[in-house]
């Protein structure tokens, strides 16, 4: 396979201490910043029994193929010191395939994980699950995961493997199969990895009690019905989708709805499809039903899954859950991911596809790390401390004030409520950089009748 000029020189002149350099962003928040642990990674296949495939079945004739789906992990973990000299790890990711291929894995960047390295053991450390968006893949959110490894979090990111459009003699049947197959992904992934957490290379090292899910676009949509919210049996999403076969994840459905997993103790869902018309998926009562402590991430200008009418809107109706809402001011729905890869950076549509015309993506990753850190800390770690980043003084960063006395230095110093100067800024923003952002937060609201 040739490969373009760019993905050459990026895989020439690309080194492990560049790719942990990347990290590194200089105008991050406080806590955006990699820990303190040196981050393994290793690689899990999970089969799901017995699921249905579209592209197998006759559905004009009402015939429906079923067969094992397989979900490839990659897990980030606490590691030992490697030994000197050890190499990082290279990821790769699906090449555009042509008509009736199936895609072939291409070099994508070098990450700051080291393989198969041994796990800290003596502690059992919370749990991530990670659900990516329509044909994207696993480690499309490394930057996030290596981040999360390294200040003590086990982060198991899933490959869906969405079928790519045009492979298929029926298009349509890439996101038909997204839609049916998210949500029993994420339950059947969060599941498997709490039965075995005694048992593999990972065995005793995360916390199977102690749980966040994370999902970008189609991976918020599973995430937001995984934790309750049973899909509208009435909606427009329901009645399109084949053969009923979002029926077992409705609210008709009474053993799904109640059977939300236990061990998950926070969502993070960026940007989740399913609110805006006109194919919402939920009705606002289905939305109250989610209690875990949530925190959405969204664009204003989110083109994709809406804003006003479908992540505000989703946000609004989620009443029985403590949750956060943070706002990229001018951004659309690229906001989760790693960016562009470099073998993609001429071609504009790719670009499209991974990009903000607006914002930074080292900007953009720097912030949701330091959101993150903070939210997944509050609820499975019990900091207080890094809890207190989600509480901000203003809705709108650009209302925050610092009160700069004359030759007063604020070079490299984070607002923090501590300081009477700083009080009025958001914390853990440095001066004059907390901007294009908005942060709101709602208490859970009592079920009705109490």
């Amino acid at each position: 396979m040739k490969f373009p000029t760019g993905l050459l020189l990026f895989l020439l002149f690309s080194s492990p201490s560049a790719a942990l350099a990347r990290e590194i962003v200089s105008d991050g928040p406080a806590l955006a910043a990699a820990g303190a642990y040196p981050v393994g990674v290793i690689t899990q296949t999970l089969t799901e029994k017995d699921q249905p495939d579209l592209v197998a079945s006759d559905l004009a004739a009402g015939t429906l193929v079923r067969g094992d789906r397989v979900l490839p992990l990659t897990i980030w973990y606490p590691a030992t010191r490697p030994t000197a000299g050890a190499a990082t790890v290279r990821y790769t990711m699906p090449d555009k395939p042509a008509a009736g291929e199936v895609a072939a894995q291409v070099p994508y960047k070098v990450g700051g994980a080291y393989p198969d390295a041994k796990p800290v053991r003596g502690q059992a450390f919370p749990l991530v699950v990670i659900s990516h968006g329509y044909r994207n893949w696993a480690t499309s959110f490394s930057d996030l995961a290596e981040n999360l490894a390294s200040k003590g979090y086990v982060a198991a990111s899933i490959d869906h493997h969405d079928l790519e459009p045009v492979t298929l003699a029926a298009p349509q049947l890439s996101f038909a199969t997204t839609v049916i197959t998210r949500v029993a992904d994420q339950r059947f992934v969060i599941e498997a990895l709490t039965k075995t957490a005694g048992e593999g290379a990972l065995r005793n090292v995360y916390d199977p009690g102690n749980i966040a899910l994370i999902g970008y676009s189609m991976g918020g949509f599973g995430a937001l019905a995984t934790m309750g919210a049973g899909l509208d049996p009435n909606g427009p999403l329901a009645k399109v989708a084949p053969v009923g076969l979002l029926q077992p994840f409705t609210t008709d459905n009474r053993d799904f709805t109640a059977n939300t997993p236990k061990g998950v103790k926070a969502m993070v869902a960026f940007a989740p499809w399913g609110g805006a018309p006109p194919l919402r998926a939920w009705t606002a009562d289905s939305l109250a039903r989610i209690t875990v402590p949530s925190l959405l991430i969204v664009g204003d200008r989110d083109d994709v899954s809406g804003y006003a009418d479908g992540v505000a809107w989703l946000y609004g109706a989620m009443r029985g859950a403590d949750r956060n809402l943070l706002v990229y001011e001018n951004a659309r729905h690229n906001i989760a991911r790693d960016g562009t890869p470099p073998s993609l950076i001429s071609d504009y549509q790719s670009v499209v596809r991974f990009e903000e015309p607006v914002w930074r993506r080292d900007r953009i990753l720097a912030i949701n790390r330091h959101f993150i850190t903070a939210f997944l800390d509050a609820h499975l770690k019990g900091d207080k401390a890094h809890g207190s980043y989600l509480t901000a003084p203003t809705p709108k960063a650009a209302d925050g004030v610092w009160r700069v006395g004359q030759g007063a230095p604020t070079e490299g110093l984070y607002a923090s409520p501590s300081d009477p100067a700083s009080a009025g800024y958001w914390p853990g923003f440095q001066n004059r950089w907390a901007l294009g952002l908005q942060l709101r937060h709602d208490t859970a609201e009592p079920p009705p009748g109490l």
